[in-house]
């Protein structure tokens, strides 16, 4: 019997396997076929683990659906497979809710060895890593296997593990508001270089920068764990941190938890940049971070100048009609329209405001 189409769905794919391994009569190639198929992606595990679980559901009143997780079906069937795999032949035959439940057992057993042997299935379940990115100007929401939902900035990046006795979740770069499911058996930690935001069920956001880490708590709480990178002199801190606080933790920075506006450590989750008494320098290099077109301000008194207002993340020709009304202003760009140099003959006091 020929394997699915690869254009059908995942879970169509899975039935398709389900109907040929439980109902019809597999050869020794449509198994090595099945293992193939399954050992591609762990998604494909878990559309064939979600058929066993519903057809055990189906043919044994003491299970409910869907009360059987996909890791515990795989326990169950690495835990039985030996037995399931010396079964007499006639047992097979029986017609009785042991023999359907032996049936089911065989079954999951061959998709758990089929993710033995292809181990990115196999770790997905229990210490695989999960990446998930953006790019510039993109934004992505992700719900995790816990049921945690992480969501990504612009030119952000994450890997994701999930083990039996924690949550561990690496900020490669970029920022991430994470809004983490409550399981005080498995804390939820998000590492940033030397810095741990330990939380069980909260919601915090971390953005990481080439100088500094800032933590801010919208609601719960956190301990930031910090250590040092000097092997002299090895220590480890933790902070606690409360909603509405915000830390910023760096090599060269090490401050105290402040009161933070949320509205505006969030505002990037509606594509909004919130500034008050920033300089202009720091507002170029954030509308750089959400557009491909960059505004080089090469002016030090420009860039030193202050501006408070609210812009939107991939509106950067809001900012440049800004710049351009300001005195002694001169604006060049490139044939392509994706560079400008920002230049200031003469000082000018700046105060915006963007509503």
């Amino acid at each position: 019997m020929s394997g699915p189409l690869p254009t059908t769905a995942v879970t169509e794919q899975a039935s398709h396997w389900w109907v040929l391994l439980s109902e019809g009569e597999p050869t020794a190639a449509d198994h090595r076929a099945f293992a193939e198929w399954a050992v591609k992606s762990p998604e494909r595990v878990e559309a064939f683990l979600q058929a066993a679980r519903l057809t055990q559901a189906l043919e044994s009143s003491e299970t409910q659906w869907p009360d059987t997780p996909a890791t515990d079906l795989i326990r169950a069937a690495v835990t039985s497979r030996h037995e399931v795999a010396t079964l007499p032949l006639a047992a097979r035959n029986v017609d009785s809710t042991a023999a359907s439940t032996r049936r089911w057992l065989a079954l999951v057993a061959s998709v758990a060895t089929a993710a033995i042997l292809g181990s990115a299935a196999w770790v997905f379940f229990y210490t695989g890593t999960q990446r998930f990115e953006t790019a510039i100007g993109e934004q992505r929401s992700v719900v995790l296997s816990d049921g945690s939902l992480v969501t990504l900035n612009t030119s952000s990046s994450i890997e994701v593990r999930m083990l039996r006795d924690r949550r561990t979740v690496q900020l490669l770069a970029g920022e991430a508001l994470f809004d983490v499911a409550h399981d005080t058996a498995r804390p939820f930690d998000v590492v940033a270089g030397a810095t741990t935001v330990r939380a069980v069920g909260t919601q915090f956001d971390v953005d990481r920068r080439p100088g500094a880490t800032t933590v801010t708590v919208v609601e719960g709480r956190v301990a930031v764990i910090t250590s040092s990178s000097d092997v002299r002199q090895a220590h480890e801190s933790r902070l606690p941190l409360a909603a509405g606080e915000q830390v910023i933790l760096g090599p060269r920075v090490a401050s105290r938890p402040v009161r933070a506006d949320m509205g505006t450590a969030v505002a990037w989750t509606q594509r909004k940049l919130i500034f008050a008494h920033r300089q202009l320098g720091e507002v170029a290099a954030e509308f750089n971070r959400y557009n491909r077109q960059s505004i080089d301000i090469r002016s030090a008194e420009l860039r030193s100048q202050e501006v408070s207002g609210v812009f939107q993340a991939n509106d950067p020709g809001s900012f440049l009609t800004f710049l351009a009304r300001l005195p002694d202003v001169r604006i060049e760009k490139s044939p392509d329209n994706l560079h400008f140099i920002v230049t200031l003959e003469s000082h000018s006091v700046v105060t915006h405001d963007a509503n």
